[in-house]
């Protein structure tokens, strides 16, 4: 079922996030203001420290910082503070100023603070309207699975003095390619200065086939804005992408296996088995720890193969990835190699040959010299 819900947004937009680093965390993570003249608003913040026995100090950073108040400075384990914000009759420069609200760890020593390495910020922005017709956009899209829908979202901010006549609309294609799949075109809509329209939906997704797509927002409001995002159709899969397929003889190796979950779900308990033959016989076979993916997660499976005893050669190796009730299997070569060491060995004997094969030459010529030289000593 497909919704369009456009929302005009005139007063504050609050994040209710909370964001944090290290121990410290402050929330509401981000407050959104329109600029007026001499405006004064208050903003209420709460900041944390894991540790209730640690300080948070509390410190105000911007292009704006000249124009705030805070309640409090200096906190104990956490506790809610306001940020006064009392702006000027004017500001010249348009756009977004950022007022960075942050916390610290600290430690209260007497009347000072001693500041830590953590830190934190929240974020009051104040939207100063550009002359004329300005705007700005977002644009999001879900990843999926195979036979859903897709949500989307396009929030455009008119950030300037003039009403705009706002014309979206999405168009999807195959990732890398111009061949169209999908067109919405949604309404037309009027929005005036400091107003923002939000849109939301779904997006008839369900025919489309596993794979990687783009999505591109087209919003016309006398100019042209276009945002493009790639998201995902998954299929209940877990892939082999890369594995190991070298080995040393006489040695326990590990046998790492490169896998990514396709599902935009979860995928619990994979493990992989792996079993070893010679041109059709059976030598050996072992499993993986099992691991647990989330959506479109690559991650790498490790088991141990005991080469003791085989020859050096090509052989076979059957890797079945199992995982809910489905497997998936890659038939794969690798190489049982000669161990370095054995290597040396050889190296170091053909060396030795060599030098005593030099050795005895050199011997052979001195002695040879050395008979000539008598000989010639005999004749004078």
């Amino acid at each position: 079922m497909k919704r369009n819900i456009t929302l005009i947004i005139v007063l504050t937009i609050i994040s209710i996030q909370v964001v944090s680093a290290g121990g410290v965390g402050i929330t509401p993570a981000h407050y959104k203001e329109f600029f007026e003249p001499n405006l004064e608003k208050t903003f209420k913040f709460y900041s944390f420290n894991t540790d209730p026995n640690e300080g948070i100090e509390i410190y105000i950073e911007g292009d704006l910082a000249e124009y705030v108040e805070l309640s409090d400075e200096f906190f104990v384990g956490g506790g809610g503070f306001t940020v006064t914000v009392k702006l000027p009759n004017k500001i010249d420069k348009p756009g977004v100023h950022e007022i960075y609200v942050g916390a610290i760890e600290a430690r209260e020593i007497g009347s000072e603070t001693i500041g830590g390495i953590v830190a934190i910020r929240g974020r009051i922005d104040i939207l100063v309207p550009y002359p004329g017709e300005y705007a700005e956009s977002t644009f999001t899209i879900s990843n999926i699975n195979e036979g859903e829908e897709a949500n989307y979202e396009i929030e455009v901010q008119n950030l300037g003095t003039k009403s705009l006549n706002v014309k979206p609309s999405i168009e999807i294609y195959k990732i890398n390619t111009t061949e169209k799949l999908l067109t919405l075109n949604l309404p037309d809509k009027i929005i005036n200065p400091k107003e923002i329209l939000n849109s939301v939906g779904t997006l008839n997704t369900k025919e489309l086939p596993p794979g990687e797509y783009q999505a591109i927002a087209i919003i016309d409001w006398g100019k042209i804005d276009t945002m493009t995002k790639i998201f995902r159709v998954g299929e209940f899969l877990i892939e082999i992408l890369d594995y190991d397929y070298q080995f040393e003889q006489n040695r326990i190796n590990q046998f790492n296996i490169e896998i990514q979950n396709k599902w935009n779900t979860k995928i619990d308990q994979v493990f992989a088995t792996v079993s070893i033959t010679d041109q059709g016989n059976f030598i050996t076979n072992f499993k993986t720890v099992s691991a647990n993916t989330n959506p479109w997660e690559t991650k790498n499976l490790t088991a141990y193969f005991d080469t003791t005893g085989l020859e050096t050669k090509r052989y076979t190796a059957n890797i079945v990835l199992s995982y809910g009730d489905t497997t998936t299997g890659k038939l794969v070569a690798i190489y049982i190699n000669k161990s370095p060491r054995d290597k040396y060995i050889k190296y170091a004997t053909i060396a030795t040959i060599i030098a005593l094969i030099i050795i005895a030459t050199f011997i052979y010529l001195i002695l040879k010299i050395k008979r000539l030289s008598k000989r010639n000593g005999k004749k004078k």
